[in-house]
């Protein structure tokens, strides 16, 4: 919905109604999928239900193969797509607490949102956990300030750091995400003790995996790079701008101090 709204496909009032429609969905699946019961969330570190590695997996999977179909049929121009800069060694901490927070309190930041919806207490004392925690970092932002910049990386992406084509990625994430449904299953059915209610047939799984596959290997063949290449040529380098001060010869009095303004990239949605 972000580009739309920039472009002005959508207005203000309008694009909070679309948000409003898709968040209410949004959470109304996550808990129709069981995802507001934080013993569904927390069998995964049990090995006994793996739902949650299984939609997170195919949600990354969707995203990846519709950027990189979009990209190649020219429906995206995938340079003016905003990806956030990394920072190594805050998001690996971050990385970790969050893992930690999700094992201790059975929710993550949106599942908890859905759990305090549907009337559970213990959502609610999450949320309150996760406020005082965007407190508590606040107040200590400038004493971290430092690391909070460290192992800055920039705008950073897997083939670039593997030196491998975009398609080449996404035929291995495709398999990973194969073998990981895989495994998934082989654990579940060691160590689980309930009857999963729903479970696809063999038959749709086999089918799922078949499709993922060739989705994959189009891309490695048709190579989605050569497409984000001429989007890129398209793209006029941003120079830096600067508003003149006025000159010497002028009187002191007449002088003012001109702040420099930098135009810099474009950070899209």
């Amino acid at each position: 919905m972000g580009p739309l709204y920039k472009f002005g496909f959508f207005g203000h009032f309008s694009s909070l109604m679309v948000a409003l429609v898709l968040g209410f969905w949004f959470g109304f699946l996550l808990e129709r999928a069981g995802f507001g019961n934080p013993k569904k969330l927390t069998n995964m570190f049990y090995f006994k239900d793996f739902a949650v590695l299984k939609v997170m997996f195919t949600t990354v999977v969707v995203a990846m193969l519709g950027l990189l179909y979009f990209s190649l049929f020219g429906w995206i121009d995938f340079s003016k797509v905003y990806i956030l800069p990394t920072f190594l060694w805050p998001h690996i901490v971050g990385g970790l607490l969050l893992g930690i927070g999700f094992i201790m309190g059975g929710y993550c930041p949106t599942t908890s949102i859905v759990a305090t919806v549907s009337g559970k207490l213990d959502g609610l004392v999450f949320i309150f956990g996760m406020m005082f925690g965007v407190f508590a970092f606040a107040e200590i932002f400038t004493a971290i300030t430092g690391y909070y910049n460290s192992g800055a990386m920039g705008v950073v992406r897997l083939p670039q750091i593997l030196h491998l084509p975009s398609g080449v990625i996404a035929f291995l994430v495709c398999l990973i995400a194969i073998g990981a449904f895989w495994a998934g299953e082989k654990a579940e059915k060691k160590f689980q003790d309930f009857e999963p209610e729903g479970a696809p047939t063999k038959r749709f799984k086999v089918t799922g995996a078949i499709i993922l596959v060739i989705l994959g290997l189009v891309l490695m063949i048709a190579n989605p790079d050569k497409a984000m290449t001429k989007d890129q040529e398209k793209v006029a380098p941003v120079e830096k701008s600067v508003i003149e001060a006025p000159k010497a010869t002028e009187t002191p009095a007449a002088v003012e101090k001109v702040p420099e303004v930098i135009i810099g990239d474009d950070e899209g949605c």
